[in-house]
């Protein structure tokens, strides 16, 4: 038996503790790469956050790089017109230098003349030719470019084509045809039957604009299918979404209700584009789609701060996400100021509910997403957005359950134990001026923990027994997390995690959930080696009325499983039963606090390592 206090509570770590053989270097470099992340966060938002409404001046460079990640090079634009005129240029050039070679005649041949000096009847001809080839041209760029914009509208959404008539450099070139088209007929109407022996600049001119139309056209369809590139349609909308969500220098005149109606609709575009791509199998799209809509939802996490009061009022209900909800609920929303996220994470939920019978890969990416806009609401403070991600993730976990979709409900909850995990090492690696900080997100923590042990007893009942094992040991990895933080919200933890298997137990002890044990089994060895012994005693004696020839059973399995990896290719990559050699070492320590093993341990041991032999 232990000769240590049993009134030795909470997590107690000793000072030096030896060669800290449970934190695998897994989770050293996860520490590093949280405290880097964390910190490159603070500093970002101190250079984003905007003053009195307005974006400081790294804001407004970032987003104007932003822009420009969708614009054609400027070589897509010059190369060809370069290459291509130069070599009509060398042709003619070369073509004139042989006419004044084979000459004969008496006049001297002038390049300048040629080009400018005309008569009428050549004038006439040259121009009325020109008028043709200008209005072909025109007609031409029209054409394929609304067939293509079209196709595009068709497959992604139709605000396609308001992007792509909106685009200035596409009204700029558009602009050009029809400028170019309507100076040559003009020229060609003016051209009187009076004979005229000056130079013809107006000739000359129509010659250069329909070269250069004629130049434009290869870049221009270039630049057409570049616009319509998906990623860049998408990355379009999100970068018109945030800047309707600040007010931007010059456009003061835009009321605040136009401002949300333009980013709800950058929302509502970008889902249509995910649904489409859903409905096509395009992964790909949908994938980026997801990415674009965490991506807005952080960076307006950003400008939060600075917004004005009236922003956080709801917008007009003519959006469905809002339409439904009670006067209570929109009154929640106002008060809690996070209606923007609401509808981003409405957006996921639907997205969700098609994945589940389209992509099933789909669910596990939006996961991952909402738990990067629970980690970035943690980050900023921001707990409503926090206890938001919380909401939907419980709301996943409901879709999975009512599905029986035990591998999607798997890889959901490893997103949501991560972001419990973060939550709690964010808590208390905040600065020590922030206010009860370390508290409230170990009330998050709980929180997780308490709806993950809600969601294990559902799944009992609905006969997916391994969801309920699969809560077990993410609520104990939740716990050990905080034990290893020395966080407040440790002992509440081990109480949600002790009551997990309250839920599965029937009257049957048989029916006993064996991988439940097997948690409680590997967190008691955990704090063995750390010396907490009285958290150890806590777990054995949750345990006590345990068959003893069933906790003969799972020692012989724990002890004997030597490799971390499961065998089979999942998100998770560990083996939820493997034990550390530390804490393997520890296995007869705790198992030595149950009658009727005692005596079994030497006999034990020796088959163990026949067995291993």
């Amino acid at each position: 038996m232990d000769d240590e206090p049993k009134a030795a509570q909470g997590p107690q770590p000793p000072p030096q503790r030896p060669q800290e053989p449970s934190v695998s270097p897994t989770a050293v470099t996860r520490e590093e790469k949280l405290d880097d992340t964390l910190h490159a966060s603070r500093s970002m938002i101190l250079r984003r956050l905007p003053v009195d409404g307005q974006p400081r001046e790294a804001e407004i460079r970032r987003r104007q790089q932003a822009r420009g990640q969708y614009r054609l090079a400027l070589k897509t634009w010059s190369v060809p017109l370069v290459m291509i005129g130069a070599v009509v240029v060398v042709f003619y050039l070369l073509s004139f230098w042989l006419n004044v070679l084979s000459y004969t005649g008496a006049d001297e041949l002038s390049l300048v003349d040629r080009l400018i000096h005309q008569d009428l009847e050549k004038a006439q001809n040259t121009v009325g030719g020109l008028g043709e080839v200008m209005a072909a041209v025109l007609g031409l760029a029209l054409t394929v470019s609304s067939i293509i914009v079209q196709l595009a509208a068709t497959r992604f959404t139709p605000h396609i084509t308001v992007l792509f008539f909106r685009a200035r450099t596409n009204m700029l070139v558009l602009g050009f045809f029809v400028v170019s088209t309507l100076f040559v007929v003009w020229v060609n109407f003016s051209l009187d039957g009076a004979d005229y022996a000056g130079p013809r600049w107006d000739v000359m001119f129509s010659m250069v604009l329909m070269t250069a139309s004629l130049l434009l056209l290869f870049p221009y369809f270039a630049y057409v299918f570049d616009f319509l590139d998906p990623n860049k349609i998408i990355g379009r909308i999100k970068t018109n979404g945030l800047d309707a969500c600040t007010t931007k220098l010059g456009r003061q005149s835009i009321t605040i209700e136009q401002r949300q109606r333009s980013a709800v609709e950058a929302v509502e575009h970008l889902t249509n584009i995910g649904l489409n791509a859903l409905q096509q199998k395009d992964k790909n799209i949908v994938s980026t789609t997801i990415d674009a809509l965490r991506e807005f939802c952080v960076e307006y996490g950003e400008m939060k701060n600075g917004m004005v009061l009236e922003w956080f009022k709801i917008p007009d209900r003519q959006s469905p996400d809002f339409v439904s909800l009670s006067p209570e609920a929109i009154t929640d929303l106002r008060h809690r100021r996070t209606w923007l996220e609401w509808k981003v994470l409405r957006q996921y939920q639907m997205l969700f509910t098609e994945g589940q019978s389209q992509i099933k890969d789909i669910c596990y990416l939006l996961a991952i997403n909402t738990r990067r806009l629970g980690e970035a609401a943690s980050v900023y403070g921001d707990l409503r957005a926090l206890d938001l991600t919380i909401k939907f993730f419980n709301t996943y976990l409901r879709a999975t359950l009512n599905a029986s979709d035990i591998r999607t409900a798997y890889n959901i909850l490893h997103q949501y134990r991560q972001l419990g995990e973060t939550v709690l090492e964010i808590g208390k690696r905040s600065k020590p001026t922030v206010i009860d900080r370390d508290k409230t997100l170990a009330d998050r923590a709980i929180e997780i923990a308490h709806r993950m042990r809600y969601y294990s007893g559902v799944a009992f009942q609905r006969n997916m027994a391994f969801v309920a094992e699969v809560i077990a040991h993410d609520i104990g990895t939740m716990c050990q997390r905080a034990f290893q933080l020395s966080s407040e919200c440790h002992d509440d933890l081990l109480k949600i995690f002790l009551a997990v298997d309250d839920a599965t137990e029937s009257s049957d002890k048989a029916k006993a959930l064996r991988g439940v044990r097997k948690a409680q089994i590997k967190l008691a060895t955990h704090y063995l080696v750390y010396g907490a012994s009285s958290l150890a005693r806590r777990i054995a004696e949750d345990m006590r009325l345990e068959d003893p020839r069933r906790l003969r059973s799972m020692w012989i399995e724990l002890a004997n499983l030597d490799t971390p990896e499961f065998w089979e290719v999942n998100d998770r990559g560990s083996n939820f039963d493997y034990l550390t050699p530390d804490q393997k070492a520890m296995l007869p320590k705790f198992f030595q606090w149950f009658e009727g093993l005692q005596a079994d341990t030497p006999a034990l041991y020796d088959s163990l390592v026949t067995r291993r032999v």
